[in-house]
């Protein structure tokens, strides 16, 4: 039978901690109570001479925004976050994260973003405070299918030897499951389902790692039989 798709249904959660290792997702929907997407697209429209007079118009770009209108609610990481004075009275860097929309029938999009047009306040005095902010989308949204990986926290410290370090997964590893890592100035987390083979080294979970200290090192789980990723975590390497 089909289904109707209502908006409370859809997820949108937003990375808190944009600048850490991990991202940290909080779920938006407290406070906010209207929801709004477009694609913002450019439009290039034209008449030729042998269009007889009628005109045509090709969509030649877009981006993806999204505004949320509500109520100010503390208390809840996401609107704390996006309301700071740290986020709405800085610019640059400060207002961009990423935002992970899913909606009902399971499609999950995944973009970099910037906040825009954040307003904190506003009203009659005996109502509860207006918010509204405008999502912008960066380039082109991620689609994910599958399934969402989770998030492993990866601790490096000091190892026996020097230029080693020793690392620390929680939580444990799942049966059927084995690591793999990679190291370097800049590391991305892999997709869920990714599969790890080229770049990426087996490791047993406790032997000690040769690494550079201050370079990254991502830890993934993957199930064994086919490399592909499950979960996954970035910290900062330590070495003896």
């Amino acid at each position: 039978m089909s289904e109707i798709a209502l908006n409370w249904a859809n997820t949108l959660e937003i990375d808190v901690t944009p600048t850490g290792d991990n991202p940290t997702w909080a779920q938006i929907h407290e406070g906010f109570s209207n929801v709004a997407e477009s694609l913002n697209e450019v439009l290039y429209q034209a008449s030729y001479l042998g269009d007889s007079g009628w005109g045509s118009t090709e969509v030649t770009g877009g981006q993806y925004i999204i505004t949320l209108t509500g109520k100010r609610v503390f208390g809840n990481t996401a609107q704390d976050w996006i309301f700071s004075d740290s986020t709405v009275y800085e610019f640059g860097n400060s207002r961009k994260t990423t935002l992970r929309l899913t909606r009902q029938n399971g499609d999950i999009i995944q973009w970099d973003i910037t906040l825009a047009n954040i307003t904190n306040s506003g009203g009659d005095a005996n109502t509860a405070a207006d918010i509204s902010v405008a999502i912008h989308g960066n380039g082109a949204p991620t689609f994910i299918s599958g399934g969402l990986l989770s998030i492993l926290a990866v601790v490096s410290v000091a190892g026996s030897v020097t230029g080693d370090t020793a690392v620390y997964i929680n939580p444990l590893i799942t049966a059927s499951h084995s690591y793999k890592y990679r190291t370097g100035t800049s590391v991305d987390l892999p997709q869920y389902d990714d599969v790890l083979t080229t770049g990426w080294t087996a490791w047993d979970g406790s032997d000690e790692i040769t690494a550079i200290t201050g370079q990254k090192i991502v830890v993934a789980e993957i199930l064994t039989a086919d490399n592909k990723a499950k979960k996954a975590g970035i910290t900062t390497v330590t070495t003896a």
